[in-house]
């Protein structure tokens, strides 16, 4: 069951919100150029549609040339990379979930895109074991328990914990 129009607007709304708008590029999980809210540039040719500024004289900030703009994209794309998402991949039946990610309640993968997102998946599955061992026993609420990450806005974990609960009410 693939996520609604519904799931995927509101996952992007608080993926923008609670991981912010990166003004500049960066590796994406899987080694792609991207720059803002996880728009990729998928060659160096494609620099030419971005706008990118450097340092200007003083305080002021300048438009970047392409030369200077695909230089920018060589030196990103050397850069190692490894946090990967791939929350359909774990979250499976292979791995010892009585379900798999697709057929988990809307708000359950929101929840899990959240913290795949912020995270990384890796961190989330060796990180997070009582996390994981209530989502495999379908227990959502003691997954909310179980999803507090530190260092980021209380009302980001707030987010997460309220989708998990949501989910647990809808269980009969």
């Amino acid at each position: 069951m693939p996520l609604t129009l519904i799931v995927k607007s509101e996952v992007s709304k608080n993926i923008e919100r609670y991981e912010g708008r990166i003004p500049h590029l960066y590796l994406d999980t899987v080694g792609k150029i991207t720059v803002g809210v996880g728009h990729m540039v998928p060659n160096k040719s494609s620099m030419a549609t971005v706008k990118m500024y450097k340092k200007g004289s003083g305080r002021s900030l300048a438009l970047a040339s392409l030369p200077e703009k695909q230089a920018e994209y060589d030196a990103i794309k050397r850069l190692p990379f490894g946090r990967r998402f791939g929350a359909s991949g774990f979250y499976n039946t292979a791995n010892g979930f009585p379900q798999s990610f697709d057929a988990m309640p809307h708000q359950v993968q929101m929840a899990l895109f959240d913290m795949v997102f912020n995270l990384g998946l890796t961190k989330l599955r060796n990180q997070f074991i009582k996390f994981n061992s209530s989502l495999k026993a379908n227990r959502w609420g003691d997954a909310a328990k179980h999803s507090n990450r530190m260092g980021i806005a209380p009302m980001r974990n707030k987010y997460v914990s309220d989708l998990l609960n949501s989910a647990q009410k809808l269980q009969p």
